[in-house]
C-alpha cells in the first residue's frame, strides 16, 4: 500500500497538472461475453469494474489495486461478487488432479476463487500479467502464456463445478504515461485473444500516480477462459 487514503503525502504521488487532458480523460469500460453460458457472470464483470473504480477513488488515485499481485487482483473480484448479489470465497482447500505424472493421482491444493449465486458456481484459476502497452507483440506473447498455464491450473481442480481461467492484465508505460493511441491500440490488441469473456476498465485518473519503478498503469482488463 501507500499512505492511507486520507494521507496527503504519498512516495507514489504524481501530480495531476503534469498529465494532458488526453491522459487524464483516456478512460473507458467495456464488457463483452462470447461464450453464452458465461452470460451470467455479466452482473460480476460490470461490478468489477465498479470496483477497480472505487479503489482508485477512496485513494485519490494514489494507488492502483491492478499493480499489486495475483491475491490482490482476485480479492477485487471476491468483493466485486459479493457486490452484485453472488457468494465468494478465496483461497479454499480442493483436491488436484495429478500434473504431468510428476505428483499422485490426486493431491490437496487451493483454489484461487469460487463464485456463485442460487443458479450459477464457477471455480476460478487466475494469474496476472504486466506487460508492455508499447510493444503489443510482446504482451499479446506473455498473455497468451497466462491464458494457457490459467486454464491449466483450472483443469486441475477436481471439483463437479464449471471451472475457468482468469488473467488479469495490466499493460504499462514505463517513464511516462501512455498516450491515448497507445491504449486503444491495446485494448484492440486485446480483442483479439481467444477468451470466453473480457471485461476492462480505464480508470479515470490512473495515471496521476506512477509505481515505485516509475511505471505507470492506466488499465486492467479480466480475461475469463473456460475449460468446457
Amino acid at each position: 500500500m501507500t499512505d492511507s487514503p486520507n494521507s496527503t503525502a504519498s512516495p507514489y504521488r504524481y501530480h495531476e497538472q503534469n498529465l494532458s487532458e488526453d491522459h487524464l480523460l483516456a478512460k473507458d469500460r467495456h464488457v463483452d461475453i462470447p461464450h453464452a453460458p458465461l452470460e451470467s457472470l455479466r452482473p460480476v464483470l460490470l461490478s468489477w469494474i465498479n470496483c477497480v473504480q472505487r479503489y482508485i477513488d477512496v485513494w485519490d488515485a494514489d494507488d492502483l489495486p491492478y499493480w499489486y499481485n495475483e491475491q490482490a487482483n482476485v480479492s477485487i473480484l471476491a468483493g466485486a461478487a459479493w457486490k452484485a448479489d453472488w457468494t465468494a470465497i478465496e483461497e479454499y482447500q480442493v483436491r488436484k488432479i495429478a500434473n504431468e505424472g510428476t505428483e499422485p493421482y490426486s493431491s490437496i491444493g487451493r483454489n484461487d476463487l469460487y463464485i456463485a449465486n442460487e443458479n450459477h458456481g464457477w471455480s476460478i484459476e487466475a494469474k496476472v500479467s504486466y506487460v508492455p502497452i508499447d510493444n503489443r507483440e510482446r504482451a499479446r506473447t506473455q498473455i497468451n502464456e497466462k491464458c494457457t498455464w490459467a486454464i491449466r491450473d483450472a483443469n486441475r481442480v477436481h471439483y463437479d463445478e464449471p471451472r475457468l481461467g482468469a488473467v488479469f492484465v495490466a499493460p504499462y508505460s514505463a517513464g511516462e504515461p501512455a498516450n491515448v493511441t497507445q491504449i486503444q491500440m491495446f485494448r484492440k490488441m486485446l480483442l483479439e485473444i481467444p477468451c470466453a469473456a473480457i471485461a476492462w476498465v480505464a480508470p479515470g485518473r490512473a495515471q496521476k500516480t506512477h509505481s515505485h519503478d516509475g511505471r505507470y498503469y492506466p488499465m486492467v482488463a479480466l480475461i475469463l477462459l473456460s475449460s468446457d
